[in-house]
């Protein structure tokens, strides 16, 4: 009686020990790991111990179910201990989070988005508070999002290259192209061409980061029409505009890989005090149009800012400064359609006319 006792205590005292680890697995998410050892090996002693006392009882022949079971469960059990403690973030001794996971963890909740800008004086004349660069930082922040925006733009900035140069050499007409931009961040032109620009420390910061990049918007084609550059030219891309701007996608988008493309046609100019809407033999909506087609085509998102923004011969003055480049009235109105576009664009279609109500969406 006092063995088989003993056995019932043990069986007992094991069903316990289980318990407990069950217990400790489901409790705080802490790591039992080493606790769970000690009861494995207190369960193998009591193992150990049951056997000797069924072989005295003359139980050796029955089957060993009952210390099979317990030994998978305890495993699995601490096969659960251990995924909570990888999943979990580890705690120093005083209860604190350590500093590398503490800022991964702030990383990833604080939502920043990184945006790039190429483009020319539309965003480079104005790098204050008034700048575009600025108040599209300002109105995602009205959407609760952070971000970041390097304003690689430069004024003259365009997105062909003359004829007499190519991507590689860029004589003067070509220096600040879309093709020599793409180069620099491509790694194969040193950034230090750009010293002395506004433009260089945005372009810098962005090459530091470009493998995180959320974002990178496109906006070319007032120069490309002032030197009135051809259309397409399949034969060297680079100097037809349409081509560039192709070309221009597929190069950020091997340097950016997960970037969204934001593409943004020329805005409405009336280029005299007399209004002219087009000067030469092609037209700046030309220009705008086959942005709208290389968006379409390369499916990025679009930014009709010709036409549809509210600017023509009727509301010039109210939003153009010198009759191509905005004041600040304009620069704003610009950066809401940027942020509207980023937040509700679809890819492959050109944005509508219609922007976010700031005024209320903190309402």
């Amino acid at each position: 009686m006092k063995k088989g006792s003993k056995l019932v205590c043990s069986l007992v005292l094991t069903v316990a020990v289980l318990g407990g680890t069950l217990l400790a697995g489901c409790a705080e998410s802490t790591n039992y790991v080493e606790e769970i050892r000690q009861y494995q090996a207190k369960l193998e002693e009591l193992e150990a111990e049951n056997q000797q006392l069924k072989e005295q009882l003359g139980m050796s022949a029955q089957p060993e179910t009952a210390s099979a079971e317990p030994e998978t469960v305890a495993a699995e059990t601490e096969t659960e201990a251990q995924s909570v403690a990888e999943t979990e973030p580890t705690v120093t001794e005083d209860g604190d989070v350590p500093a590398e996971t503490a800022e991964q963890e702030a990383g990833e909740e604080d939502g920043l988005t990184q945006i790039l800008v190429l483009g020319d004086s539309i965003w480079g004349n104005y790098r204050d508070e008034t700048g575009i660069a600025a108040r599209v930082e300002y109105y995602m922040g009205l959407l609760d999002k952070q971000a970041k925006v390097y304003n690689a733009a430069i004024g003259g900035t365009r997105a062909t290259i003359d004829l007499d140069d190519n991507e590689w050499e860029f004589g003067p007409g070509s220096d600040n192209s879309l093709a020599k931009m793409i180069s620099i961040l491509s790694g194969d032109t040193s950034a230090d061409l750009l010293q002395g620009k506004a433009a260089y420390t945005d372009m810098v910061e962005a090459m530091e980061v470009l493998s995180d990049i959320d974002v990178v918007i496109l906006a070319y084609g007032m120069n490309d029409f002032l030197s009135q550059a051809m259309d397409n030219n399949s034969d060297r891309p680079w100097t037809g505009f349409g081509t560039a701007m192709v070309s221009g996608v597929k190069g950020i988008r091997r340097v950016c890989p997960d970037a969204e493309i934001l593409l943004i046609t020329p805005t409405y100019a009336t280029y005299f005090s007399i209004p002219v809407q087009n000067q030469g033999a092609k037209a700046l909506y030309n220009y705008a149009s086959l942005v709208c087609d290389v968006a379409r085509g390369q499916e990025t998102l679009c930014m009709d800012a010709y036409n549809n923004m509210g600017m023509d011969a009727y509301t010039a003055e109210e939003y153009l400064e010198d009759g191509v480049h905005l004041n600040e009235k304009g620069r704003d109105l610009y950066a809401r359609h940027v942020v509207s576009c980023l937040e509700g664009g679809t890819k492959g279609t050109v944005s509508g006319n219609s922007i976010l109500d700031f005024d209320k969406v903190n309402e």
